[in-house]
């Protein structure tokens, strides 16, 4: 007897801060081409996009998050300042946003299974959330250490999972994906950093900016290195990297959402043939014995 499935898409969206919003217009660009994913795994931003769409937001709404998140005024609301013993802003302003505009959900709820990826700092384990509240999963993989303080839970300090795992192809496929898409928009851009950048802040100016200068440059280091790893020992079926400009960052770019987006779109339209057809249903053989 034959049989026809439709292969299982799996869409990984990797961690980059504001690099990340360009992740918006691979999704419009496959709601457009009426192309819906499977499956989800994403980390850091690219994890904060993923869990908006799985939890039934679209790209459109994601993108009006986004830009009144963008607004100077916002951003202020968001940085709650703590004396810097494990970081510079404690996050719990932020994970209170995250819950508001995911609605309070779990990952029970979610319309699309979804994977987040955070790195357990008393394990030095990568984590996988697939459970409880969502908003604490966003939270944990956004804790990029030093500037956002580690989501303490279940006796783990949850932070940035792209320590480790900054494109999870292999958390998708474990998922029960056939065919993966993968996007990486943590490229090297050769310009000044936002940590160095950060650092020559005049309230961090001296020995407490040159410190962060030196850190940010070596996590950024770790994880070119460890992505690069990655996908060189699980390449998906389709990677996208958007042309990201220089001078967008781990936190700076948010006021140039809309080119972004374009970016992303842009650079996901020449895949989409392809991948419409590794999508066709595939024919399968089943065989059963016939009644004596």
């Amino acid at each position: 007897m034959k049989l026809f499935r439709k292969p299982q898409l799996g869409l990984v969206l990797s961690g980059g801060g504001a690099r990340g919003l360009s992740h918006i217009g691979v999704l419009r660009a496959l709601e457009n081409a009426d192309i819906q994913p499977d499956y989800l795994a994403g980390t850091s931003m690219g994890g904060v996009i993923a869990a908006g769409y799985a939890a039934g937001l679209n790209s459109a709404e994601i993108e009006q998050i986004a830009q009144d998140f963008a607004s100077p005024r916002k951003l202020l609301r968001m940085a709650d300042l703590t004396i810097p013993r494990k970081s510079l802003f404690r996050g719990e302003r932020l994970l209170t946003f995250f819950d508001q505009h995911l609605h309070g959900c779990t990952f029970a709820d979610l319309r699309i299974p979804l994977t987040l990826v955070a790195v357990d700092l008393n394990s030095g384990q990568e984590v996988h959330l697939r459970e409880g509240s969502v908003a604490e999963a966003v939270r944990a993989t956004v804790a990029i250490p030093g500037l956002l303080a580690p989501l303490e839970r279940d006796g783990q300090r949850l932070v940035d999972g792209g320590l480790l795992n900054n494109i999870p192809v292999a958390v998708v496929r474990q998922m029960g994906a056939d065919v993966t898409l993968a996007v990486d928009v943590y490229s090297s851009n050769g310009e000044i950093s936002f940590w160095q950048e950060l650092g020559q802040r005049r309230f961090l100016s001296g020995t407490v900016g040159e410190l962060i200068a030196v850190l940010g440059d070596s996590l950024e280091l770790l994880i070119h290195q460890q992505s690069e790893n990655r996908l060189r020992k699980t390449p998906p079926d389709f990677l996208l990297q958007p042309p990201i400009p220089s001078n967008v960052t781990v936190v700076t770019g948010y006021n140039r959402i809309p080119e972004l987006v374009s970016l992303g779109e842009e650079t996901t339209q020449p895949i989409l043939p392809d991948l419409k057809a590794a999508l066709q249903p595939q024919r399968r053989w089943t065989w059963s014995r016939r009644p004596r």
